[in-house]
């Protein structure tokens, strides 16, 4: 009862001037953040650091956390009509919101996401507010080899139920892991695969690798097959507008997608990526007709919208209640809380109800801002669908280029977008799943800094892997998924011989 009473005195101080201001102005920021290809939330949250600290503490978190997810709505933008996850949360959604758009759908897409992001992130706030503490708790169990075993799940997961050639994807994948060893060793220090470069040393960009394969890549196959393209297809005002029965087709995968993402989210380190690559394994594997998903399936984008988002206000859990950061952004967030002289951890929603009880109040409200802003803006985000190709491929490719040279400032990164927009060109030519290669990317250093460091602490015995019962259940689902598809077949096989 008393955490209600502090809930209501939070959505109260959450509608004051200042806090509504700092809210609104985040999600728009946010949201622009989330539509630029190469800008991610962690950059932008990073830059207004200098700024906040002259701000009170809550209206500086509730500026900077609506940037956050603020960004996760953004995401789709780019993802669903231009086929380019400028940020690797918004990969999975890519897979089924492009082909939609491609087909004269791209309202329904965009419609959709918008309303998975919006349940997503009201789901989340609503299980925030009432297990933040223990399920920080039990978040605190996942060691070194629950992370390992964790990742080893979600890279076969998507890998094995992504494509229709698995072995392809596998090789993909195996690309994506090495790639993802660029750069220092996180042991010795020493450098690994940088060619002698010194912009390697640091590792390789996602941003980089996703605007080429996807970006580029798409463009060059697009002008490559410009004399065997048909006229795109026709539009209607009606045709950009979100379907209300879409959400009611779609509901088990936005709910169990919102479940996923939460879950995950609690999870150190896990991430946006790792929630949406678990919720669209399982609505595929949940579907009646798993064959659609990536040619345009509505629950495709349902289930990895509605974790994406889910999976940001949960990352907070962690960052109040135990200081630990659950993504790349939180850990900037952190730094935020430092700088305004508050310690994360257990004693802060006791010491400091006036802040943290306001802050969760404005997650609410920015909420149901975003919902309602990019509502109204469907039908001129969707609208980018009309602009000839010959005019948008030029725009597109320098707005890309420039964002990539943004990052560092580096024309080396620029030759790098370009050559992954070459092997994209070539992989959609040889029928290789791309997306393997940006999983093995980002997940890949996690899964090796799990094994690494679960090795240090057994001494090198492999056996910890198996001593943990979520490590074991997490393995044990991963097996299943490669065996008994295998036991099936040869049990079909035997049964046609007979």
């Amino acid at each position: 009862m008393e955490s209600f009473d502090l809930l209501i005195n939070g959505l109260w101080a959450a509608f004051g001037a200042d806090m509504l201001l700092a809210t609104f102005l985040g999600v728009v920021l946010g949201l622009a953040v989330g539509v630029l290809p190469a800008l991610g939330p962690a950059a932008a949250v990073a830059i207004l650091l200098p700024v906040i600290v002259q701000f009170e503490p809550a209206t500086a978190i509730a500026g900077l956390a609506g940037v956050y997810y603020g960004a996760m709505y953004g995401g789709a933008v780019t993802s669903i009509l231009l086929g380019i996850p400028g940020e690797s949360a918004s990969l999975m959604t890519m897979l089924d919101g492009y082909p939609l758009a491609q087909r004269g759908e791209a309202g329904r897409a965009l419609g959709i996401s918008i309303f998975a992001s919006f349940i997503g992130g009201m789901i989340a706030i609503v299980l925030f507010t009432a297990v933040a503490a223990p399920f920080a708790e039990f978040a605190v169990r996942f060691g070194p080899p629950e992370m390992t075993a964790l990742m080893i799940m979600a890279l076969v997961f998507s890998t094995a139920l992504g494509g229709d050639d698995v072995w392809k994807g596998f090789v993909a994948l195996g690309l994506g892991l090495w790639l993802g060893t660029m750069g220092l060793d996180i042991v010795s220090g020493l450098p690994r695969f940088d060619f002698g470069t010194v912009e390697l040393l640091e590792g390789i960009e996602f941003a980089v690798v996703a605007i080429g394969l996807f970006g580029l890549g798409e463009i060059f196959v697009s002008i490559s097959e410009k004399t065997e393209q048909v006229e795109r297809p026709s539009y209607t005002f009606r045709s950009l507008l979100p379907r209300i029965n879409d959400i009611l087709v779609t509901w088990k995968d936005w709910l169990m997608g919102s479940v996923v993402g939460f879950i995950i989210g609690v999870l150190p380190g896990a991430g946006a990526t790792a929630s949406t690559i678990f919720s669209y394994s399982v609505s595929k594997k949940m579907s009646k007709n798993p064959e659609k998903f990536g040619k345009g399936s509505l629950s495709g984008v349902a289930a990895p919208e509605s974790a994406n988002n889910a999976c940001s206000y949960s990352a907070m859990i962690p960052l109040f209640t135990l200081g630990i950061p659950g993504s790349g952004t939180t850990a900037i967030m952190l730094g935020g809380l430092l700088m305004l002289g508050l310690q994360p951890g257990p004693l802060l929603f006791e010491q400091h109800a006036d802040f943290i009880w306001p802050v969760i109040g404005t997650f609410y409200t920015g909420n149901l801002i975003l919902f309602v802003l990019t509502i109204l803006l469907v039908p001129v985000l969707a609208s980018i669908v009309f602009i000839p190709i010959q005019v948008l491929f030029p725009i597109v490719t320098g707005i890309v280029l420039y964002g990539v040279y943004g990052l560092n400032n580096s024309i080396f990164d620029i030759g790098v977008a370009l050559f992954f927009g070459v092997l994209g060109y070539v992989f959609k030519k040889l029928h290789y799943p791309s997306v393997p290669v940006l999983l093995g990317l980002v997940l890949g250093p996690i899964l090796e800094q799990g094994v690494r460091r679960s090795l240090i602490m057994s001494d090198g015995n492999p056996s910890i892997f198996f001593e943990s019962y979520i490590s074991v259940m997490l393995l044990l689902a991963t097996a299943s998924l490669i065996f008994i598809p295998l036991v099936k077949k040869v049990m079909r096989v035997r049964a046609g011989t007979s």
